[in-house]
């Protein structure tokens, strides 16, 4: 196998790819590929379960756990806070609760909800690890820096079954891998459909999905009008769930928001007690103190306002606060800034080195495309430079950095393959055909 052979020069700036761009994902690439990606699944199988021994995050506390069980219980998203009930809401997307609210359905028991739920986040971090070198095939035309990546992945992540985040980046790796094929045969309908559900998982990952998109459409010179017409067309598909989810919220809330949690997390990490990350400011207490979720005063204030009006009222006292607090407000911001990229240790050291390992290398990494004019360095740089920048104005905490890690890694990933070492090992291995 001919490592060097596997990159291709049409990812090129201001060159031209055939018809057949991005990369062929078929042909001889297959074996070793499906080699790969299965013994990367059962790696991540394998990670998840020596995770079990921690503990973890889930019920009372948790927005999308209690939305969940109130929608099993009574039919109606509502009640996301522990300290009082609220009413209707919208404070998160409806895609992770709704899937809670089925298990709990199912299962009743909080601890069987638990378990299915931890389930669910190591099969979604395994998938995640088995696609990366997918994606890196279709970005890079190697799948190397992909088993890179996923390697790093597998030693950063963490199993969070209260959130959506394992769910939000297997959907994303998915659409990434899937779309690259799609587009060829101009099928957006499946594409279309699996990114509608990550922006209803998460919407901020729109800032992942449109540069995706537009790289697409960058790469396929030869036949661009077709390849905008199947970016348009996900697009459309996108705004049909994120339509009807704003018209409940409308209806219910009196207002066509996508979500309302904006006001409470920039008020609780915008004020006189605020520190820069969620733990920190829970330690010291002041987060309990501004958040609705153990603030009676505040939860009071989102039953009596309605979740709108107490989300724009938030946002307008973390204006006032900011403006009055200049100093203060910059130091949080820097102390943001590094945590994003270069996350606290904590209890559990071990990820946050992989990550910080990972930051590190990418750099060089990001480097070394623009240097060679890789058009998947335009790609990379552009959702690294977005989509952290709401997360520099708020706690930090290590799940919001999950939807872009993936592409960290993979930056990181382009670079070890490109170390000579290494490159003459992957050239030597003999890998054993396997379906996968």
């Amino acid at each position: 196998m001919d490592i060097d052979a596997t990159y291709s020069p049409s990812r090129l700036v201001g060159e031209t790819p055939d018809d057949t761009m991005p990369a062929n994902t078929s042909g001889r690439h297959s074996p070793d590929l499906a080699n790969v990606c299965f013994y990367l699944f059962v790696l991540g199988g394998i990670a998840g379960v020596a995770q079990l021994s921690n503990p973890l995050p889930f019920g009372a506390g948790f927005e999308m756990v209690a939305a969940g069980k109130n929608l099993a219980e009574s039919g109606t998203l509502a009640n996301p806070f522990r300290i009082l009930d609220t009413g209707p809401t919208s404070v998160n997307p409806p895609l992770y609760p709704l899937f809670l609210g089925l298990l709990f359905k199912l299962f009743g028991s909080p601890g069987v909800v638990l378990i299915a739920a931890a389930i669910g986040n190591m099969v979604m971090n395994a998938l995640t690890a088995s696609w990366l070198p997918r994606v890196s095939l279709a970005v890079f035309g190697s799948f190397v820096p992909g088993v890179v990546a996923a390697l790093l992945w597998l030693g950063a992540v963490q199993l969070m079954p209260a959130w959506d985040v394992s769910y939000t980046v297997a959907g994303l790796t998915l659409f990434c891998w899937y779309s690259v094929s799609a587009i060829k045969s101009y099928r957006p309908v499946r594409p279309g459909l699996l990114a509608a559900m990550v922006v209803m998982l998460n919407p901020a990952c729109v800032i992942v999905l449109l540069p995706w998109l537009s790289y697409l459409v960058l790469i396929h010179t030869r036949n661009r009008k077709r390849a905008i017409l199947f970016a348009g067309a996900v697009l459309v598909i996108i705004c049909i769930p994120v339509s009807l989810w704003m018209l409940r919220n409308s209806i219910v809330l009196g207002a066509p928001v996508l979500r309302t949690n904006l006001g409470m997390t920039l008020y609780v990490s915008n004020n006189g007690c605020a520190q820069p990350s969620l733990i920190e400011s829970a330690l010291v207490g002041c987060y309990g103190t501004h958040h609705p979720n153990d603030s009676i005063l505040e939860a009071q204030a989102v039953r009596s306002e309605g979740e709108v009006n107490y989300d724009r009222s938030r946002v307008a006292a973390s204006i006032n606060w900011i403006q009055a607090n200049p100093a203060r407000f910059q130091q949080l911001t820097i102390s943001r800034f590094r945590q994003f990229w270069l996350p606290p240790p904590g209890r559990n050291a071990f990820p946050a080195y992989v990550t910080w390992l990972g930051t590190v290398l990418s750099i060089p990494g990001l480097i070394l495309m623009a240097w060679r004019r890789d058009l998947a360095a335009l790609l990379i740089g552009c959702v690294l430079l977005v989509y952290p920048v709401m997360y520099y104005i708020v706690v930090s905490d290590v799940r919001y950095r999950y939807p872009v890690l993936w592409l960290t890694f993979l930056a990181a990933g382009y670079l070890i393959h490109a170390a000579p070492p290494l490159a003459h090992i992957i050239q030597r291995m003999k890998v054993v055909p396997r379906s996968c």
